[in-house]
């Protein structure tokens, strides 16, 4: 029934979007029936928020659930709750201002800024601007450097160029999304002006629009007030906490905490509202101007046909409307806003679980654009999403469990079976041979821990020198391999592609 359900739906004519937008809902109406649909999700947990505007006024307000599992205190408009990626249009908006009052140019190049930056196979420093960098245009990829930002924690600014002469690698031409990007422009302004990112995020946006609620460090907060991040393990586990992110983890790129008032704010800006005289409407134009053309074909997040991309917004069509788009992903959190220049509304959605939420929050979005529309099939969707819900909790459980169970019995770890004689022996400090990282391993209680940075790992001895790190009860085993010279000393160990040496003493 559901699957027949959405081919039928899947085979709507296309006519059906313009008949829709004749006979529009009004944006309240629409609000009140997407409140409607939300309570009719009664497995929506640990805590749920969507915030709807026009440019003159929020039109919804709507929080249910906690904040914390933990103290059981209640999610509100007013919770400080992560957004990750979504930070990207704080950023781009921010480019454009600072561009516009010449304080670091986006046409600049990064020979420009690092004249004696060489890039692999040929990418010409002299070729790419700052704008392409933050439209995902530049065609180099880093994994070792996004992760050490964010997972372990933001190296020197002034290390950018050399990362990336030693761990860039060129990709194919065109758009891809990444963090990288603004990673690099983060340190760039930070290099040029002699202060980050976050000064300048709250100098020129947060003061400005009165954001109270929002913060690109979390210490910024009382710990209290903060929604913590949520796993779900089962109904016979209960939630699993996820503290918020540490400051050294907040990055460029996906590294803000904002409450859904202050987000409601946010997108009221979008759509034009006069929110503060020291912003120049020019810039945010230009933030809205698309700066990479997007094939619409593509598979994205929001399942909607996207033909851009503009300084941390995805550009997608709607039922024939423009909508600017972005989501935020990390453990235990996801989130998503949206705003159609033309429908003259916002929304945001929040959930402080990653409890099959990409998907909701994405369908919460949908769904009230189809509300607004008057889409003849809104009510039938509603429904189905109602019920396929928790039928994709239990699926992602049931899926993450079982990958997990196939990794547990991977052939490398030797059936598990060996014990070290002196745990303790593996204790100690750690120098990474190639990142700017020092990597610690201690002994808790009889569990072997690792620590690089912000990341912690518990270690779990499978075979002779060989432990299995994991961050919590679902994450895959990852192999942490020690190495020894030809005396049986140990040297160090290599994990995630990285080597560690043992420091020496001074």
């Amino acid at each position: 029934m559901y699957l027949r359900n959405i081919l039928s739906l899947l085979l709507l004519p296309a006519c059906l979007g313009a008949a829709a937008t004749a006979s529009a809902a009004t944006p309240e109406q629409a609000a009140r029936q997407l409140a409607t649909f939300l309570d009719g999700i009664p497995e929506l947990g640990p805590g749920y928020a969507v915030v709807v505007v026009d440019r003159d006024r929020q039109l919804l307000g709507y929080a249910r659930g906690q904040r914390n599992a933990g103290t059981a205190a209640p999610l509100t408009m007013h919770t400080p709750m992560y957004i990750a990626s979504q930070t990207k249009s704080y950023m781009g908006l921010l480019a454009q201002l600072l561009d516009q009052q010449g304080v670091l140019r986006l046409d600049s190049t990064l020979a420009d800024h690092w004249p004696q930056l060489r890039l692999p196979d040929g990418v010409d420093p002299a070729a790419w601007t700052l704008a392409d960098l933050l439209n995902h245009r530049v065609p180099l990829s880093a994994d070792v450097i996004t992760t050490l930002e964010a997972y372990i924690g933001s190296p020197d600014p002034a290390l950018y160029p050399q990362l990336l002469q030693q761990f860039a690698s060129k990709r194919a031409d065109g758009f891809d999304y990444d963090n990288l990007g603004y990673n690099i422009y983060a340190a760039i302004l930070q290099q040029s002006t002699g202060r980050s990112w976050q000064d300048w995020l709250q100098q020129q946006l947060f003061t400005p629009l009165q954001l109270h609620e929002t913060a690109t460090r979390t210490s910024s907060f009382d710990p209290a007030q903060l929604a913590f991040n949520h796993q779900w393990l089962g109904a016979g586990q209960g939630w699993r906490l996820v503290p918020p992110k540490p400051d050294a983890l907040m990055h460029s790129a996906g590294g803000m905490m904002t409450s859904p008032r202050d987000m409601g704010r946010w997108l009221r800006l979008q759509l034009g509202a006069g929110l503060s005289p020291q912003l120049d409407a020019r810039a945010l134009q230009a933030a809205h101007r698309i700066g990479a053309q997007v094939d619409p074909k593509a598979r994205n997040a929001y399942e909607l046909p996207c033909n851009g991309y503009a300084y941390g917004w995805n550009v997608c069509d709607f039922e024939g409307h423009t909508l600017y788009i972005h989501g935020g992903s990390y453990t235990g959190a996801r989130s998503m806003m949206a705003f159609s220049p033309d429908l003259g509304v916002g929304i945001g959605v929040f959930s402080n679980s990653d409890n099959a939420t990409g998907w909701l929050t994405s369908r919460t979005v949908v769904q009230f654009f189809q509300y607004l529309v008057d889409h003849p099939e809104a009510s039938s969707w509603a429904q189905i999403r109602q019920k396929a819900y928790p039928q994709r909790v239990a699926e992602q459980l049931a899926g993450m469990r079982a990958r997990q169970a196939k990794q547990h019995d991977d052939p490398r770890w030797q059936g598990w079976r060996w014990q070290p004689e002196v745990t303790a022996a593996y204790a100690g400090e750690f120098r990474g041979s190639a990142l700017p990282v020092t990597a610690r391993l201690s002994v808790d209680g009889e569990d072997l821990q690792l620590q690089i940075g912000a990341l912690n790992r518990k270690l779990t001895p499978a075979a002779p020198d060989l432990f299995a790190a994991q961050d919590g009860p679902l994450s895959i085993p990852e192999p942490l391999q020690f190495l020894r010279d030809g005396q049986g000393g140990l040297l160090g160990f290599e994990f995630d592609g990285q080597r560690y040496l043992r420091a020496l003493p001074d």
